[in-house]
């Protein structure tokens, strides 16, 4: 059994020490470490910690590679953060900085669920469980929110 979980984010940002105070206090984050730094103090490595899960940071280094979201104009990846009160949690996360790009609302899958950009690039999918629902009950909701959408186009 390996001691770290099978995938783990490693997020790349610019302003690492500013990023780490943010996820603490936008989303209840511990930084765990190790903290490595280069010869000039940048944090080329660091782990946080929430609940069960880790997250790896590092600041941004492009002449090895490393570009985080606001250098590259976007990302592609969202990170899907469960909670148990997903309005308290984006309201923090928005008093720490973070923009809300879609308000906090009942989903047709069962979920309290929206979405915010930290002030390093990346996406958060904020998202509360509202209603245990089968794998068939998720698919009918889909189809039949799917079949709206077409409808009102």
């Amino acid at each position: 059994m390996p001691e770290r979980p099978t995938i783990t984010p490693y997020l790349t940002v610019n302003r690492a020490e500013e990023a780490i105070t943010f996820y603490e206090a936008a989303f209840g984050f511990e930084e765990i470490g190790p903290r490595l730094e280069d010869g000039q103090g940048n944090i080329i490595h660091t782990e946080l910690k929430l609940a069960d899960s880790t997250i790896m940071l590092a600041e941004e280094m492009p002449k090895f590679g490393n570009k985080g979201p606001k250098s590259l104009r976007g990302t592609s990846v969202r990170i899907n953060l469960q909670v148990t009160d997903a309005h308290g949690t984006a309201s923090r996360a928005q008093t720490a900085g973070a923009k809300l790009e879609a308000p906090i609302v009942d989903q047709f899958y069962g979920h309290r669920s929206g979405r915010l950009v930290d002030p390093y690039g990346h996406i958060w999918i904020i998202s509360q469980e509202i209603e245990k629902l089968s794998n068939e009950e998720i698919k009918r909701r889909t189809d039949a929110y799917f079949e709206s959408q077409e409808s009102n186009s």
